[in-house]
């Protein structure tokens, strides 16, 4: 199994590759969608309550999907947490990836995890964040939390495999409403519920360019552009719709 120190260098060199600082915010789904030469296909869909996503490998082409019924903060987490086994599994061809964070994992899973983690929010850029590691508390946990867009379950867990808080400790944290409680300090709640309830059904990514490529080189009919398009939940595309757009008027 790989190190939390050999993870924590993997994740960093991943950003690096994006063009990404080692302690910044980073919007994974954006970043993921605009690589190209991964040929990664995000799938949106309400899987079983266990289940956080999955992912699987047919050929050149990588598919990943997330369950869309979980909130904002833990679809981020997903996200990074399939893109080591895409990325740095090449034996793995199919992972279902179950809900809960834990040491009760096999080693591929809890390596993801903890790849996860670091991507989001790496090694130096949590300990950069504390003044004094003695004060985690709510309000901290909850500042850290929206300042890196992760979710409250993998923050906790974080923190315990860094020793900053203990079991007993996390589990005070982790019985709060936290949605309340960042309401309660000045945050907005987007990030512990579904960011977009009406994308429940959704992809982006490689699968939409490859149909838009075959329609532009007049490879398919408009009828099989947009047969492939519905089968993909993307009617917006079809019929040409933009749902809460905003129009700027000139």
């Amino acid at each position: 199994m790989r190190t939390n120190q050999e993870l924590n260098s993997l994740a960093l060199k991943t950003r690096k590759e994006w063009g990404e600082d080692a302690y910044s915010p980073i919007d994974i789904f954006a970043i993921v969608n605009r690589l190209k030469e991964k040929k990664i296909t995000l799938v949106s869909f309400p899987l079983s309550s266990n289940i956080s996503g999955m992912c699987t490998k047919e050929n050149d082409d990588n598919i990943i999907v997330i369950n869309s019924s979980t909130s904002y903060g833990r679809q981020r987490f997903t996200l990074a947490h399939e893109l080591y086994h895409v990325l740095y599994e090449e034996n793995k061809l199919r992972v279902i990836c179950d809900m809960n964070i834990s040491e009760n994992k096999s080693e591929s899973e809890r390596e993801a995890d903890i790849f996860a983690g670091y991507l989001i929010m790496p090694y130096d850029a949590l300990f950069q964040f504390e003044d004094d590691r003695s004060k985690w508390d709510l309000d901290r946990i909850i500042e850290a939390e929206q300042f890196f867009q992760i979710s409250h379950q993998a923050m906790l867990y974080r923190l315990i495999s860094e020793r900053l808080i203990s079991a007993s400790d996390a589990e005070k944290f982790k019985a709060v409403k936290i949605s309340s409680e960042a309401a309660k300090r000045g945050y907005g709640k987007e990030l512990y519920f579904n960011a977009n309830p009406n994308n429940r059904y959704y992809t982006t990514g490689e699968y939409i360019r490859k149909v838009e490529t075959l329609a532009d080189k007049g490879l398919i009919s408009i009828g099989r552009q947009e047969e492939l398009l519905l089968d993909a939940f993307r009617a917006d595309i079809v019929y040409n719709y933009y749902e809460g757009e905003d129009v700027l008027n000139d």
